[in-house]
């Protein structure tokens, strides 16, 4: 893993400190992952168990973070070959807090920048409520029985989310 600067090296140092005794456990036990519904850019509800049976992808994101536009390019790209493998699912989840982020905002990036991702928006119920994300982006993968295969702090290549993706497999 590449590390970009003080700032990724540190939010690594606290997630992995934060996530070592869930990371030893999870070694010895896997854990399944609740299933959520939230509202998505395209007007419906969504759910996990929607995509019962395959690898999920969710990106956790906001227009605010750099590192999260910076890798939106890599997750489009999956995302189209995504479309026609049908291999796993991507969700971006759009960290909304009503004042910097709004589903209005997130919907209008991704628009003005051509990307036709899936955004989720997720007030925090996803992101803190069940993952319990130490920053932004983080990428969490769930494999096809529901259970947490793995996950990426900081922003994430298409190589590199393909490779979760075969170890979830």
């Amino acid at each position: 893993m590449k590390y970009r600067g003080f700032r990724t090296t540190f939010v690594l140092l606290v997630a992995v400190l934060l996530l070592l005794p869930g990371i030893t456990q999870a070694q010895s036990q896997r854990q399944r992952v609740p299933d959520f519904t939230l509202m998505s850019n395209q007007g419906k509800a969504i759910s996990l168990s929607d995509y019962a049976g395959k690898v999920v992808l969710l990106n956790f994101w906001a227009t605010w973070c750099p590192y999260c536009l910076e890798e939106l390019p890599e997750l489009q790209k999956l995302h189209d070959e995504l479309m026609e493998t049908g291999e796993a699912v991507l969700l971006l989840l759009d960290q909304v807090d009503g004042e910097y982020e709004t589903p209005a905002v997130g919907n209008a990036f991704l628009e003005e920048n051509g990307f036709d991702l899936v955004n989720l928006y997720d007030y925090g119920a996803v992101s803190n409520g069940i993952f319990g994300v130490p920053g932004y982006p983080t990428t969490v993968v769930i494999d096809k029985e529901g259970y947490l295969s793995g996950f990426w702090f900081g922003p994430i290549t298409y190589e590199q989310a393909k490779r979760l993706i075969e170890e979830a497999n």
